[in-house]
């Protein structure tokens, strides 16, 4: 089925800055408007905005922000709306969540929404979106039971828990060999979907894994963990969670004298707040995301010229350069206006634009759906990094770093 799809995708492919070829007819100077002002059409970004997740978000929030400016603008030619973009912070909870979209599906000049970011909070509310019949495409929310609700105008812009579990049981099985591996989560819909695939993953491969640990998020002290951990004697540790537990548990741990451990993780490691937070003792963490930062997705890239321009225009507006998310931020924006300029200004239109989409070209990947709402395969390429001296060193394609030595 996928095959008998391809020749129909690569006809219906649209490049993402090639909204401006499109735009070559009609327009006028001002923000490229026509004669009377234009309708307002609203979307809401839903995710921590800020609080101690905020750096998992942000630059998606930002690269957003910038599309729709640069759309209002007219670098995408006349559109027929203007575009606002509401930022909800939901500061990671599903609890916070709700009542911001109970807001924003009652209100009809919300068309769509970008997010919810985390997997919690996609639970929380993607009833009350789907129910409202307003589409709703998170760019980072990957916890597999999220296709499985039948909501009908949601939509995952990244791959989900299964594809980056899978590469980060291989890379310890292939790469670290270890005695044995520790299993541990936070306990979230998106730490303990990932920590417990991969937990099956190696224990249907033969490894010694010791079972799933659970800790509560937002404590300081997580000695009890570590004391675990060091009873096991596993030289590997596998933590689904966020950074800032995460990178205090692998401060912890090299202060309780295993440094010689590895400790592997998903995307909600990969930011800032864990270099940070566990500073020195983060050095050798590796971590596989369904993401990879502008800079290294440049390279080599046939649309090198493009990124490189978002990179660019990126850290010109916002005085850094883009981080994990901020392709997929933009990339979703970028549906939006490409939905706006087809003439697709409601919420119903928009879903179904979005659904019949085929082999649209972003910055990150191309995006072609699921009837539920997964990305098809091809489209779901997993990455891994590494700290390195404080800093995320990228490693390449996961399926390449994780395989078996030849």
């Amino acid at each position: 089925m996928r095959s008998k799809r391809f020749a129909l995708r690569a006809v219906a492919a649209v490049a993402v800055f090639g909204l401006v070829a499109a735009a070559c007819g009609k327009s006028s100077g001002g923000g490229g408007g026509g004669g009377g002002a234009k309708p307002t059409v609203k979307i809401a970004f839903f995710g921590a905005l800020s609080g101690d997740y905020k750096l998992l978000v942000i630059h998606g929030f930002q690269a957003a922000e910038l599309a729709f400016n640069q759309a209002n603008a007219g670098t995408f030619g006349n559109l027929p709306v203007k575009i606002q973009l509401v930022p909800q912070d939901t500061q990671g909870s599903g609890d916070q969540a709700s009542p911001l979209a109970d807001k924003v599906v009652a209100d009809p000049s919300f068309v769509g929404v970008i997010g919810p970011a985390f997997s919690g909070e996609s639970a929380a509310t993607g009833d009350k979106f789907d129910q409202a019949k307003i589409p709703f495409v998170t760019p980072s929310a990957t916890d597999d039971a999220l296709a499985t609700h039948g909501w009908t105008h949601w939509f995952r812009g990244v791959g989900n828990n299964s594809d980056e579990a899978k590469p980060a049981a291989a890379y310890i099985q292939n790469v670290i060999k270890p005695n044995c591996t520790f299993v541990a989560s936070d306990g979230s819909a998106y730490g303990h979907g990932l920590a417990a695939i991969v937990f099956t993953v190696l224990q249907g491969n033969a490894a010694s894994v010791k079972p799933e640990e659970q800790v509560a998020p937002g404590q300081k002290d997580y000695s009890a963990l570590v004391t675990k951990i060091q009873g096991s004697g596993c030289k590997a540790v596998f933590y689904g969670g966020y950074s800032p537990e995460g990178g205090l548990i692998r401060k912890q741990m090299s202060q309780a004298g295993l440094s010689n451990v590895t400790m592997v993780g998903g995307d909600g490691l990969k930011d800032d707040t864990f270099l940070s937070t566990a500073g020195n003792a983060g050095e050798g963490t590796v971590v596989v995301c369904p993401c990879v930062s502008p800079s290294d997705l440049a390279k080599g890239a046939v649309n090198a010229d493009q990124i490189t321009k978002f990179i660019t225009e990126y850290t010109a507006k916002f005085g850094q350069a883009p981080g994990i998310y901020a392709a997929e931020g933009w990339d979703i924006a970028q549906i939006y206006i490409s939905a706006f300029k087809a003439g697709d200004t409601t919420r119903d239109a928009i879903t179904t634009y979005i659904r019949n989409l085929q082999g649209f070209q972003g910055l990150a990947k191309t995006y072609s759906w699921q009837p539920d709402g997964e990305l098809f395969p091809s489209d779901r390429t997993m990455y891994m990094y590494q700290d390195k001296n404080g800093q995320w060193a990228f490693l390449g394609n996961a399926a390449t770093v994780a395989a078996p030595a030849a």
